[in-house]
């Protein structure tokens, strides 16, 4: 059976926890202590753990290039860490992780450049992602509508709601609604609400719309494209007056509602056709955010992997592991379905496969499809495009074997080769 993790807890500032690690990135000791650094931690007192490994309690090795990462535990803890490199190692000790308890994110991720967000399915390390993120704590302090464009299953929903709880109204209610997902005789009536006695069978007294609901709060309208034309110009008034008016009523209703909406529809081919209008459009797009799909992001596949695997590992409670061929395949297939099709297939390999190590995926239409061909590199000077391809294959190796002994053996090169270029790279001297 599966034991805890080491790693404590830390409910509170006042306890630390460090990883030591080798220059291999292999765990020399584990130690916590209270009020203290890791350069003062020998001289304040603290309990140590050896023989530790990454797959006794963790889901993959961290990536040694990234300084602020999060470290999925085979229990479905998620645990914050830095990285630090020592300039003068000591005792084999190259490096310190220093940990923190999952509160600290949100405080964290507003001011780090390399932010991990944990609350939901939303991963945001690469750069395109990162400039969303960026926007969305720019636009925290205003209530300027927000349009979400971008295929589905990219995270609209997820951007959606770190929009809501980056702003200051995080303390009221996010409605959401699936424009397309309601029948168009019922929409207005769940948008608006209604009177009592407008309808046979209607709820007694009337009924609040979500509108109202959402009041002080935040309403995100997903699939806003399936919105009929009627109710298009009846919210856009909703967003010109900011009031609502329930069906039946004859009185209007100020409220004070932030609007984000979201489509995967080309919203400007609609228009053309007219089949949403074309004022509602620039009402909606104030500040518009197209998120990038998966395969244009690929960085995040390894990080999205480790989330759903620990994820359903707790929900089943289960132990499950992924081999490296099967992370290889997974990082290589080109998810049309984006991260939704990513999460249903992590779940699919853990619910269906007996062995704790899956080292075999099979797609439901058969072997997962990889890129034809290698991306080139722009056109650039030959010895500057060697480097960059060097630095990206190294990365990758490092990324998925966890250790610069095995990634130097699967790039056919030295391990003491990797190990002074990832040095260069942390100091972004290549």
């Amino acid at each position: 059976m599966y034991n805890p993790p080491i790693i404590p807890e830390t409910r509170n500032n006042s306890s630390n926890t460090f990883l030591f690690l080798n220059k291999n990135c292999q765990i020399r000791y584990v130690a916590t202590c209270l009020e203290c650094t890791w350069k003062d931690i020998f001289n304040k007192g603290f309990h140590v753990f050896e023989d530790v490994t990454w797959r006794d309690h963790f889901i993959s090795a961290p990536n040694q290039i990234k300084e602020v990462q999060t470290l999925y535990t085979l229990d479905g803890k998620f645990i914050l860490y830095l990285f630090n490199n020592i300039i003068e190692p000591f005792d084999e000790i190259y490096y310190v992780i220093s940990l923190f308890d999952t509160s600290d994110i949100k405080k964290l991720s507003s001011s780090s450049n390399n932010e991990t967000l944990l609350e939901s399915d939303l991963i945001m390390t690469s750069d395109s992602m990162k400039r969303i993120q960026k926007i969305i704590y720019t636009i925290s302090n205003v209530d300027s509508t927000v349009f979400l464009l971008g295929e589905s299953g990219v995270g609209k929903s997820a951007i959606a709601n770190r929009i809501h709880q980056a702003s200051n109204r995080s303390n009221y209610r996010l409605i959401s609604i699936n424009c397309g997902a309601i029948p168009e005789s019922l929409i207005e009536a769940e948008l608006f609400g209604y009177e009592d006695g407008t309808f046979t069978g209607g709820i007694k007294g009337g009924k609040i719309g979500l509108f109202e609901a959402a009041d002080k709060g935040t309403i995100f309208l997903d699939e806003i494209a399936e919105l009929p034309l009627n109710l298009q110009s009846k919210l856009l008034s909703v967003l010109q007056e900011g009031t609502i008016r329930r069906i039946g009523s004859t009185k209007s209703k100020k409220i004070d509602v932030r609007v984000i909406a979201a489509t995967n529809n080309d919203i400007k081919q609609l228009i053309r056709k007219k089949l949403f209008r074309e004022d509602l459009y620039y009402r909606l797009n104030v500040v518009p955010l197209t998120i990038p799909p998966l395969r244009e992001r690929k960085e995040e596949i390894q990080h999205l992997i480790d989330f759903f695997l620990a994820k359903y590992n707790k929900k089943y409670g289960l132990e499950k592991r992924l081999s490296i061929s099967v992370k290889r395949e997974l990082m290589e297939y080109q998810w049309p379905g984006n991260i939704r099709e990513l999460e249903n297939m992590i779940e699919r390999i853990v619910v269906t496969n007996i062995d704790d190590e899956i080292d075999h995926v099979l797609h439901p239409h058969g072997k997962l499809t990889r890129k034809e061909h290698f991306n080139p590199i722009d056109f650039m000077p030959l010895k500057k495009a060697k480097k960059q391809l060097e630095k990206e294959l190294i990365l990758k190796a490092v990324n998925l074997y966890g250790n610069t002994y095995k990634a130097a053996e699967a790039l056919g090169i030295d391990q003491s080769t990797i190990s002074k270029k990832m040095k260069l790279y942390r100091k972004g001297e290549i």
